[in-house]
This record gives structure tokens, C-alpha cells and sequence, in this order.
């Protein structure tokens, strides 16, 4: 029951969320902020993804960044694709505090990034397996 219940409240969240006309007054803002944090830290995996982007992509320092590639790393998996895309970023490029340039969790995630049909992993598997063509 408490899952169900969750799962709405995160819901509703996410179409609050999807209300640009809502979203430009700060306390709203902040208060999805606060909702989508409660969410993902009650390990709902959908919140955790959404969240974990924001605080990555749009954290307003590097240690909200680094929050954000935290909870992105909690469900990079097969079945979400686009998590394990930026955790091989995150790994590839180590600018994230705690995720240090590591070449070999960047293969593994750009491999779940793959195997999930992320278009981006398939275009970087395909380009690094095919060999350049030889100048004469």
C-alpha cells in the first residue's frame, strides 16, 4: 500500500512539475524539490532517476551534482538506460566529486547503457568496434 502510495504522490509531483506556468514561482519549485527528495530517498526508482538528473544536470553547486550522480548510480541499470548513460559519463570524465575518471565503471555502465538501447551507447559501441578505414 505505502508503494501505491508513493508511486501516486510522485505522480501527481511529476505533473506539478510539467506546469511551466507553476514551476516559475520559487516556492513551488522548491517544494517539488523537497517532494521528488522525499520520494528518492524512500527508494522509489522513477524519483530517484528524475531527481538524481536535476541535482546533476541543473544542482546549483558540485556537491549537489555529486548528490545527483549518487542517486543516479542507485538505479543505473539495464532497465533504465539513461542512468547508466551519465553514470559512464561520470566515470568517463571523473569531474564529479566521488565519481573519479575510472575507464573501467565507464565500460561497464556504457555496456547497461547499450544493453538498455540508449541510441547514444549504441552509436559509441558501434564507432570504438568498427575499425577506421586505413589511408593509402
Amino acid at each position: 500500500m505505502s508503494m501505491r502510495r508513493d508511486q501516486l504522490g510522485f505522480w501527481c509531483l511529476k505533473q506539478v512539475f510539467h506546469q511551466r506556468w507553476l514551476t516559475r514561482y520559487r516556492w513551488v519549485h522548491d517544494r517539488l524539490m523537497r517532494g521528488f527528495r522525499h520520494y528518492a530517498d524512500r527508494d522509489l526508482a522513477d524519483a530517484q532517476e528524475l531527481y538524481g538528473f536535476l541535482l546533476l544536470h541543473r544542482g546549483s553547486d558540485i556537491v549537489h551534482r555529486a548528490s545527483g550522480a549518487r542517486y543516479l548510480s542507485r538505479v543505473a541499470s539495464v532497465d533504465r538506460p539513461k542512468a547508466a548513460w551519465q553514470m559512464h559519463q561520470c566515470y568517463r570524465d571523473g569531474i564529479v566529486p566521488g565519481f573519479a575518471a575510472d575507464a573501467s565503471r565507464a565500460e561497464h555502465y556504457l555496456r547497461l547503457a547499450a544493453e538498455g538501447g540508449h541510441p547514444l551507447a549504441l552509436d559509441h559501441l558501434t564507432e570504438t568496434a568498427t575499425p577506421a578505414p586505413r589511408a593509402e
